[in-house]
């Protein structure tokens, strides 16, 4: 029985010395991510801190601290389970993300899950302004399928929408066009002329065809049909009218020349005439 006693202090003190140096690397960690200096008495009590969290939490409040910052440390304590369960399944720069922003982002957290915690991870510091400019629904489906690259084409192109409408229509194509249809926007325009409609249609159009995009644009957004069609129109428009004026002006220089060419015979058949009558006359005094 006292051996038995012995082998578990032993092994229960082995346990202990190997967590103290898992937790004391662990804030070394979080020293290092936050890019702060710590006095050794601030050292011992965020040693403490962590200790208490971990024999709570286990692996996840490690993992919170190294990899969210001495600050995950706080942030623990006040939001006990909400944050270490977003925290659990997130990617390093989401949960330092979320750390730095905790009062505007944890909210957000809350209701979107670990959906936000992805699309957090992808755009650091644009998850909210993701949610705010195209609502939680999208959000979800951008942090899914949506690379980072991607979503922040989307976040810049709506900041130039001329309307909610548009804005709207910008979600719906990229759902069906995907990165070709952003490809093909043109940057330089959108910063001259704003985003409209119409630009969203002609990209589509050179990405997938005229008739998707425009099918796209009449069936889901109606009250944009308008305006989109009239601009991809006008290029037919021009051409239409320059055959119309074609017309007219070829039938009067057919008509001209006709005229000509009628007026030269004239003035042969009168020459020749002329002729003759004055060689009729030559032979008459001979």
């Amino acid at each position: 029985m006292k051996h038995f006693l012995l082998s578990m202090m032993i092994v229960c003190g082995l346990f202990s010395s190997a967590m103290a140096g898992v937790i004391q690397e662990t804030i070394e960690a979080a020293v290092k991510i936050s890019g702060k200096s710590m006095s050794r008495a601030s050292r011992r009590a965020a040693v403490a801190s962590l200790k208490k969290l971990a024999s709570k939490y286990g692996d996840d409040a490690l993992k919170m601290v190294r990899h969210g910052g001495v600050e995950a440390l706080h942030l623990g304590e006040k939001y006990g389970d909400d944050f270490l369960r977003l925290a659990k399944n997130a990617s390093p720069r989401a949960i330092r993300s979320v750390t730095l922003h905790a009062d505007e982002l944890l909210p957000i957290a809350r209701k979107l899950g670990k959906d936000f915690m992805m699309l957090e991870g992808k755009v650091p510091g644009l998850g909210a302004k993701v949610v705010a400019e195209f609502g939680d629904d999208t959000a979800v489906m951008l942090a899914r399928n949506a690379s980072a690259d991607d979503i922040s084409k989307l976040l810049g192109l709506a900041a130039h929408a001329d309307s909610p409408a548009t804005r709207k229509l910008l979600v719906e194509t990229y759902k069906t066009g995907g990165s070709k249809f952003l490809e093909k926007i043109s940057w330089k325009h959108i910063a001259a002329t704003g985003l409209s409609a119409a630009t969203i249609t002609a990209a589509y159009k050179i990405s997938n065809g005229v008739e998707n995009g425009l099918e796209i644009v009449a069936d889901k957004h109606p009250e944009t049909f308008k305006d989109s069609f009239v601009t991809l129109a006008a290029p037919f428009a021009w051409g239409i009218t320059a055959i119309m004026l074609a017309i007219p002006a070829a039938w009067v220089a057919k008509r001209f020349l006709r005229i000509c060419r009628e007026k030269r015979g004239k003035d042969a058949e009168k020459k020749s005439d002329g002729t003759e009558e004055k060689a009729a006359a030559s032979a008459a005094e001979a």
